[in-house]
């Protein structure tokens, strides 16, 4: 079984991506931010690249404040049970700028426990109706 602490990371990375996104965080947090994720942590996004962590890094350098008023929800998140210190998570994930329109994709992550803190290895998210 997954810890329950796996799947609490899913909302709280995502809200500190919100934040960030929304300047609510200083642009000093990058490095908070990237401590969540692994060394050797990759991404396909939506538009079906795949992005190391040094690509991801320079996605957030350069974006910080650049989505005022984003909201991100996260539903439906699903555990599979894999081996310690592994956890692997679907979930649906959902964006939109206050009232507007939300857009959906489906997520699946691999965390992997690392001195005791969750940290993001593999994330695959594809759009979503």
């Amino acid at each position: 079984m997954t810890d329950t602490s796996a799947l609490h990371e899913i909302h709280a990375l995502h809200v500190l991506i919100e934040d960030w996104f929304n300047a609510r965080l200083p642009v000093s947090a990058l490095d908070t931010l990237m401590a969540r994720f692994t060394d050797d942590f990759s991404m396909v996004g939506v538009a079906g690249q795949r992005l190391d962590r040094d690509a991801v890094q320079a996605l957030f350098a350069g974006s910080h404040g650049a989505r005022p008023g984003l909201v991100i929800a996260i539903e439906s998140v699903q555990a599979t049970a894999l081996p310690s210190p592994l956890a692997m998570l679907r979930y649906r994930e959902g964006q939109g700028v206050e009232e507007g329109a939300i857009r959906w994709r489906e997520s699946l992550a691999v965390l992997r426990q690392e001195h005791g803190q969750w940290r993001w290895l593999a994330l695959h998210e594809t759009a979503s109706a």
